[in-house]
């Protein structure tokens, strides 16, 4: 009930928003800034960055107000939005750190394919449809990965081996590229790139 709650509180905020509404944006911006700067935040481990990156995305989407359009929850689309920026902030800030290196050569080719936060979007839903189809611990798996957890710190989350959290997580990824192989074929390189990369970086 009061998740239900929320999406029409939610809803409410989006269509005062898309009218020009300076005080809902505002109530917006209170409700969630706290959370996407955290999840900015656990994947930059750099406090200026991640203010940046969320600031920078509630700029974004005051500018394209008019024209939102979110199938997910709003809670969902802006976090899916801020892992997003993420990955723009180190393509453009052209990272070098060695454990960034390869997968910022990888996706060099999503710039073909994914064009906005739209596509990403789109991925994100194909992503939670195929885990939600998995057994439990690869959920748990999948779902610590995603939220930045490092190998070591799953295993001790779940009392795992360490060699078994890299076992499952090999495991995640082949199904993700099976499923995006199927979902998305034309764009599958990229998609499964963007894949790889998220699961890089943590």
């Amino acid at each position: 009930m009061r998740y239900q709650i929320m999406e029409t509180a939610d809803a409410i905020l989006l269509s005062r928003i898309r009218e020009d509404d300076h005080s809902a944006f505002d109530q917006m911006f209170e409700r969630y800034w706290e959370r996407l700067y955290r999840a900015a935040l656990s994947r930059l481990d750099d406090e200026a960055q991640a203010q940046d990156v969320v600031q920078e995305l509630f700029i974004k989407l005051w500018q394209r107000r008019h024209s939102l359009s979110i199938q997910t929850t709003l809670e969902q689309y802006l976090l899916s939005a801020v892992r997003f920026s993420v990955i723009s902030h180190f393509r453009s800030q052209k990272v070098t750190h060695i454990r960034l290196e390869d997968a910022l050569q990888r996706v060099e080719l999503l710039e073909n394919s994914i064009h906005d936060h739209a596509g990403y979007l789109e991925l994100e839903q194909t992503l939670e449809q195929a885990v939600k189809h998995m057994p439990e611990m690869l959920q748990k798996v999948y779902q610590l990965r995603s939220e930045n957890h490092s190998v070591k710190a799953i295993a001790s989350e779940l009392g795992l081996a360490e060699q078994t959290v890299k076992n499952y997580i090999s495991e995640v990824l082949r199904r993700l590229r099976i499923v995006v192989s199927e979902k998305h074929p034309e764009q599958s390189a990229a998609y499964i790139a963007l894949i790889l990369l998220c699961f890089t970086i943590n």
